[in-house]
């Protein structure tokens, strides 16, 4: 299963999610800090972003 790392905005651990539970308006919370946020707005835009181009890397490999 494909996973993308999210970065805490406030402890700035990463953690790595499926694909499968980042989609807008996904309720994420931080195994570290316990900070709890809904994906939406800019940081919903750049996380399209980064599926993006993790599935256009795997179209030109494929």
């Amino acid at each position: 299963m494909k996973k993308l790392p999210f970065t805490c905005p406030v402890c700035g651990r990463k953690k790595d999610y499926p694909l499968s539970e980042l989609f807008e308006g996904a309720v994420l919370t931080c195994p570290f800090c316990s900070l709890t946020l809904t994906l939406h707005g800019h940081m919903w835009m750049d996380v399209q972003k980064e599926i993006q181009k993790i599935d256009d890397k795997n179209k030109e490999a494929g």
